[in-house]
């Protein structure tokens, strides 16, 4: 079942979002443009899956990485298969947020907003969780201390202990943002231990990670773990009638990279058959 979140059941798309105070509080009656802010669902909606290819080893791998770590960060270029791997997780955790970034959200009045939106689409909550923003337009390590604080105050306000997982995919678009490093740090030592965080990117961040790591913070799935093996290239290959033989070359040819292997299988299975 594919689950999406918003804000509240009746949320408007193509409404402004306000998020500070309840539906009575009286809203002031000039909006400058700064202050309008469009919440674009599709970017908290878990992706749809397209052919669903079971890795049981990858999905023990996550299983693992979150239960012994506060964080899991999967790297890997485009096409290794880390969105339908963290999608396919995603989907099993029931109260799981999502947020797909993209590259005009290094703008932290964005970013924060969606992250938000995110999180407390979750619980229905729409507290107003973002920080004071300079006329200069940033952010300091302060500010961004005290908008976490109030995004993990709306779990730790959640009856029961049911595990909470934050997903941002595509987290290298805002690699280069002037704020990006703090919120890095400070947003896993935040972490409760009822949440766990899934980070998806083509790189690693700039950040060292080798003290987080030591710490147990975090942990790294990187693409030589997310490439096939030569068994789940055969196994994969089989499905669509490809002899072991065309499914060892592909393996080779591909180094398991999962998008190659899929096009090799795709070119195959179209050519006639002797």
């Amino acid at each position: 079942m594919t689950m999406s979140f918003f804000l509240h059941d009746n949320f408007d798309l193509n409404e402004s979002f306000e998020p500070r105070g309840s539906s009575n509080t009286p809203r002031p009656a000039m909006v400058s443009a700064k202050d309008e802010f469009h919440i674009l669902g599709d970017k908290l909606r878990i992706p749809e899956p397209g052919r669903i290819i079971a890795r049981p080893r990858l999905d023990e791998m996550i299983e693992k990485s979150l239960s012994q770590f506060g964080a899991t960060l999967i790297s890997g270029r485009s096409g290794t298969g880390k969105t339908a791997l963290a999608a396919d997780y995603a989907r099993k955790i029931k109260k799981t947020a999502w947020y797909s970034v993209e590259t005009s959200d290094t703008d932290w009045s964005v970013f924060s907003r969606y992250f938000a939106a995110s999180v407390g689409g979750t619980f229905g909550d729409q507290k107003d969780s973002r920080p004071v923003q300079k006329q200069t337009g940033e952010v300091s390590k302060v500010d961004i201390a005290q908008y976490l604080s109030n995004i993990f105050s709306q779990i730790d306000e959640q009856p029961g202990d049911e595990p909470v997982l934050i997903v941002l995919d595509d987290l290298h678009r805002i690699f280069d943002a002037s704020w990006f490093g703090e919120f890095f740090n400070l947003l896993l030592y935040s972490l409760r231990e009822n949440t766990h965080l899934l980070l998806i990117c083509r790189s690693r961040p700039p950040n060292p990670l080798w003290r987080l790591r030591s710490k147990q913070m975090l942990n790294v799935i990187d693409e030589k773990l997310l490439a096939f093996n030569a068994a789940e290239t055969t196994e994969f290959f089989a499905g669509s009638g490809l002899s072991k033989k065309t499914a060892r070359n592909a393996h080779a040819d591909s180094f398991g990279r999962i998008a190659k292997v899929m096009q090799i299988a795709s070119k195959n299975s179209k050519q006639p058959r002797p």
